[in-house]
């Protein structure tokens, strides 16, 4: 059965190992999917801007929903904003200072994400800085991150090694009930609001559309798309999955992202479930 919301997360998931997709064959299915009243939704931890030059060159472009930041703002194809969950300033100053700060949080690269531009202590002419702006267009370098005075969505914490098991674990047990840290993959992770998270984006937009949870599918790979995976009434973990979410998703793609795996699996519902006419 073709679900009526099918939300993906991006980097590991949607997209190849070098941040690529098909545009031409995800115009034809999303095309399809308009039509059928399927609903599309990017469930990402990246910013909006960089979410949406993914696909702004599609035709069914505006059919689009954005849930970014792991969930700190859902806006809808044609910019109109559905929720929006800022840090409090509090916080986000004693979450900083102590990331710089900890010694289990040593050697990190730390970004504070507003809603149009991401801030980091990095020198906007270091390596680290231009890595970033793939993710970030609008990264700004500011000597200090306790001073920022915007509304910040989400705290990104990247280091240069793959597990970041320890650092989400000592993150959640020092800011217990304030704030919570889940693993985004690529050797970081991504700090929230608690109840703030993908899955729960999901269900404010499945509510809003009148969908049950048994009519949504899902995608992803890391922790951040665990409680969307748990939620939906189809979570389809991709096959190069951390393998806690392998362990707690039972339905797996057979191949990796180094294949089209979500447009594979799209065009499999469409398929069944044939013609309009």
């Amino acid at each position: 059965m073709l679900p009526r919301l099918i939300a993906t997360d991006l980097d590991g998931t949607f997209l190849d190992p070098q941040g690529h997709y098909d545009h031409q064959q995800f115009a034809h299915i999303l095309a399809q999917l308009h039509q059928r009243g399927s609903r599309f939704v990017i469930a990402t931890g990246d910013p909006l801007d960089h979410a949406q030059a993914l696909f702004r060159d599609l035709p069914e472009a505006a059919s689009l929903t954005y849930v970014v930041e792991d969930g700190a703002l859902i806006v809808t194809g044609t910019g109109a904003i559905v929720q929006k969950r800022a840090l409090p300033s509090d916080l986000v100053v004693s979450a900083v200072t102590w990331l710089e700060t900890a010694p289990v949080m040593a050697d990190n690269f730390l970004i504070s994400c507003g809603q149009t531009r991401a801030y980091t202590r990095l020198p906007a002419d270091s390596a680290r800085f231009h890595a970033s702006q793939a993710f970030y267009p609008q990264l700004t370098s500011v000597p200090d991150l306790t001073k920022v005075n915007d509304a910040i969505l989400k705290l990104d914490v990247t280091w240069l090694h793959a597990d970041v098991a320890p650092q989400v674990a000592a993150f959640n047990q020092r800011f217990s009930g304030q704030l919570v840290a889940t693993s985004s993959g690529l050797g970081g992770l991504n700090v929230s609001l608690p109840g703030v998270s993908k899955g729960q984006a999901i269900q404010t937009l499945a509510q809003r559309w009148g969908i049950r949870a048994a009519e949504v599918a899902a995608f992803g790979d890391s922790g951040n798309d665990l409680a969307m995976l748990q939620w939906a009434g189809q979570g389809i973990a991709v096959a190069n999955a951390a393998p806690d979410i392998l362990a707690a998703i039972p339905d797996h793609t057979a191949d990796p992202n180094t294949q089209p795996v979500v447009l594979d699996q799209l065009e499999a519902w469409l398929a069944s479930a044939g013609d309009l006419s």
